[in-house]
């Protein structure tokens, strides 16, 4: 499917060059410092792999039975096999197999149903390829308003501003979805100066959740902003492992008027992020771009920052250097040297008379060749006229990590397993993201 991304990737990519505000001829000659590289020798012993296939909607994962299509070094498909009825794949892979691609339907937020394409390239060494999702959106999640008791709040509320977790306004219910475990509640001083926090079960025998002034006993902690480097918006927010999910989370602009908290009483695990959004408008293309930097915050509200990633001309010149490649080789480490993966991702509309579409997004390292990837009678290539509608480059990695394969590999690996926001050497997560709007 080379075709479809080859041409339009480098026009979209001249005009990401050009918002970028320019590029370098100078090429980098640092060989010795190369990432995850896709040109390696295909792997002659035999490989198991297992993933997950999963349905996603309303914060909750079902099984699904999707399609998996193994790929030789240069992506010709060598066969297929399907999930089962749990959405597990385990087994061995074809001989000479060095791509995999996990193909299902998804229903979006706009109720359209189109094929989206995941693809993973290079899994020499991978074990546990992790868990592939396909949306599946509801309109009607069963979600249900349970009333609010808050007659015994005493001075909680009267001097303090009740806040669900994320901060909105308290009015008298509150939303319960069938996702939800427990209910999560802050109340913020009318003068700034104190903050708590309440966790409470969900009601099982009635429709009321009732708050007294005994159940705000988290006391929050505060986190000073860093204003080092400039930045759209920072924020805190606390991780729980169980439910796998933020909880808590306070916000301020870029010169941190607002203040931040934490409540280390009720989430072990506590970060702070920085945010940096810009957007252009070129030759009649929207072009967006933001970076983001995470680090985790001690009990006490200290924390190291980590510095968010720039976009900077040697970015540029990894970006030209892809589009005048007529075989799709790319190399981007010179973005930034914590960067160790990238996701490309795009969204195709197929010209015929029903429109349909379909979406593709490919893992990779941060350097290599993206290969012509087929995929059999799972997914024939469309006859029609194809149009590339939006493409994005999302590179990221976590800071403190060599960015070697071998290294990403054992990463990869771990957050495969799970909970891997609870482990050090995933605190200090850096990304780059640019999405351009073709059409």
């Amino acid at each position: 499917m080379k075709q479809y991304i080859l041409l339009p990737v480098v026009s979209a990519i001249s005009l990401v060059l050009t918002a970028c505000g320019g590029s370098s001829s100078e090429q980098s000659s640092n060989s010795s410092n190369q990432t995850t590289d896709n040109s390696v020798t295909v792997p002659v012993q035999t490989q198991t792999i297992s993933l997950q296939a999963y349905s996603y909607q309303c914060r909750m994962e079902s099984p699904y039975q999707a399609d998996v299509v193994f790929h030789d070094k240069d992506g010709g498909s060598l066969g297929s096999a399907k999930t089962d009825s749990q959405g597990i794949y385990s087994n061995t892979v074809p001989a000479g197999t060095m791509h995999i691609s996990v193909l299902g339907d998804v229903i979006d937020y706009d109720l359209e149903e189109y094929t989206l394409i995941i693809s993973e390239l290079d899994i020499q060494g991978r074990k546990n390829l992790g868990k592939f999702y396909f949306e599946n959106y509801a309109e009607d999640c069963g979600c249900e308003a349970y009333e609010l008791d808050k007659f015994e709040l005493g001075n909680i509320g009267n001097d303090y501003s009740l806040q669900t977790s994320y901060g909105t306004t308290l009015t008298d219910t509150i939303e319960v979805c069938p996702a939800d475990t427990k209910v999560y509640f802050k109340a913020v001083a009318h003068n700034g100066l104190d903050v708590k926090a309440a966790v409470l079960d969900i009601p099982k025998d009635s429709f009321t959740v009732k708050l007294k002034e005994s159940d705000f006993s988290h006391q929050g902690v505060e986190v000073l902003p860093d204003n080092s480097q400039h930045h759209s918006y920072s924020s805190t927010r606390g991780y729980i492992p169980a439910e796998h999910q933020y909880q808590y989370a306070f916000s301020t602009g870029a010169y941190g008027y607002d203040p931040l908290y934490i409540f280390p009483s009720v989430t072990e695990h506590n970060f702070y992020v920085r945010s940096l959004s810009e957007s252009s408008y070129v030759d009649n293309v929207d072009i967006d771009f933001s970076s983001y930097a995470r680090n985790s915050v001690n009990n006490d509200g200290s924390y190291t920052v980590t510095e968010l990633p720039a976009i900077k001309e040697e970015l540029a010149t990894s970006l030209l250097q892809f589009a005048n490649s007529s075989n799709l080789e790319y190399d981007f480490s010179n973005a930034d040297s914590r960067f160790g993966l990238l996701q490309w991702s795009f969204s195709f509309l197929v010209d015929d008379a029903q429109e349909s579409r379909f979406d593709w997004i490919i893992h990779s390292g941060i350097r290599g060749q993206i290969p012509d990837l087929s995929f059999g009678d799972v997914f024939p290539e469309p006859q029609d006229e194809i149009i590339l509608e939006e493409l994005g480059l999302f590179l990221y990695g976590y800071a403190g990590n060599a960015t070697d394969k071998a290294t990403y590999t054992q990463l990869l690996e771990t957050i495969s397993a799970g909970g891997h926001l609870t482990k050090p050497e995933f605190s200090n997560y850096v990304y780059l993201n640019i999405l351009a709007k073709l059409d």
